[in-house]
């Protein structure tokens, strides 16, 4: 098959919608001569199982197209027994105890980010709000002033969005030098938090390398930033677009399993993630005749949005009798260690901001523009809504 994962057909206009309709025209599993040449899986029962055999699908390469000569993407780019060793700092700075500690200072910065906003009646969520809240996070975690995000930020957006090679690798180079200095600082003076914690982590009873700490603490910002992000937009595009499913959610904010429920069908039908596999041994599935040293793509995203297992899938229902699954979160060893964050995150936005601007919609003339890759997100999404009256003086 010609297939493409940077250029889906309709991808730009509807990313999921672009990906479910390559499911439903294509084999289970294919071939696609595209980026290198690799496998694609796109129907959920095999894409869960390949996402929890790592003796057969090794995690040592996800991006693609594959460099084995690229440094690996630590613990992201690692299998069980090294990856687990590796994952075990990082999952237990995220207890959902010190997640429910942090829930205050989360509501708070939801709050004030909203204050900067509302008597302008408009914003590009993107830029003021789904870039903002979840680097401020990461910063406070990393015990970093939140004013370093006027300079973060905007790396993290050349490297994922940049428009060449080029702008890339400037991006990346200038975000390893920062990212180098503060291993080198929590090395040198470990304190209580998270990069601390990571950068100092040990397998085997020794510390890990400075190039794998560098490593890792990149992989946290990117990953507390860009799923954050796209998640918090995806949901906002469909509520600023779907006014009838934005008034029953409003007015159900205080229930707390309702809320629940309603991200979690959101979560199945904005799906962003697709990372690769590296088959580790011959053998046949399904008829498929697998190589050592192929690789493999399960989609992820797609996972909730199989009709086998979901009726009309790209249909956002509140009032499903049962949550469909999904993999918005991963699957197996790499199920993501900040998903109960993840999760208190999206969930106290939309009660702040429901609560707060409960009208708003697409600014007109706007046309969000998907873009596609590893993690697909929003390059913006402008947004208007009536100004809050105030009292004459």
């Amino acid at each position: 098959m010609d297939f493409d994962m940077y250029s889906v057909p309709g991808g730009s206009a509807d990313a999921q919608a672009a990906f479910h309709a390559v499911q439903k025209a294509s084999p289970d599993i294919f071939w696609t001569p595209r980026n290198g040449g690799h496998w694609v899986a796109t129907r959920a029962e095999d894409v869960e199982m390949m996402l929890r055999d790592p003796a057969r699908f090794s995690s040592n390469r996800v991006f693609l197209p594959r460099d084995d000569n690229a440094p690996r993407s630590l613990p992201l780019e690692a299998d069980p027994p090294l990856h687990t060793e590796l994952r075990k700092p990082l999952s237990r700075a995220l207890f959902p105890k010190i997640v429910d500690d942090m829930e205050p200072r989360v509501r708070q910065l939801v709050d004030d980010l909203i204050d900067n906003l509302i008597d302008r009646g408009e914003c590009d969520f993107v830029a003021d709000f789904a870039n903002i809240m979840p680097m401020n996070i990461f910063l406070d975690l990393v015990d970093l002033p939140r004013e370093e995000r006027h300079y973060l930020i905007p790396l993290v957006e050349k490297f994922i969005k940049g428009g060449t090679l080029d702008a890339r690798q400037q991006a990346q180079q200038a975000i390893f030098l920062y990212v180098t200095d503060i291993v080198r600082a929590r090395r040198a003076a470990p304190g209580n938090d998270l990069a601390s914690i990571v950068v100092n982590a040990a397998v085997g009873g020794e510390m890990i390398s400075e190039m794998d700490a560098i490593s890792y603490m990149t992989l946290i910002l990117f990953g507390g930033l860009d799923t954050i992000a796209s998640m918090l937009s995806y949901i906002t595009l469909f509520l600023a677009t779907h006014a009838e499913h934005r008034a029953v959610l409003t007015a159900r904010l205080d229930d707390d399993r309702f809320v629940r429920d309603a991200m979690e069908e959101l979560f199945r039908r904005f799906g962003i993630v697709q990372a690769a596999r590296v088959v580790q041994e011959d053998f046949d599935y399904k008829g498929v005749p697998f190589r050592a040293n192929d690789t493999i793509l399960p989609i992820n995203m797609l996972c909730g949005l199989d009709d086998r297992r979901v009726d009309d899938p790209l249909e956002v229902r509140f009032d499903r009798e049962k949550s469909a699954r999904h993999l918005a979160f991963g699957a197996g060893p790499h199920s993501c260690p900040g998903a109960t964050l993840a999760r208190r995150e999206i969930a106290i936005f939309l009660r702040e901001w429901l609560r707060r601007i409960p009208d708003f919609a697409l600014a007109p003339g706007t046309t969000p523009v998907n873009l596609l890759g590893v993690t697909c997100g929003l390059e913006s999404l402008k947004l208007v809504w009536p100004r809050p009256s105030r009292p004459a003086v």
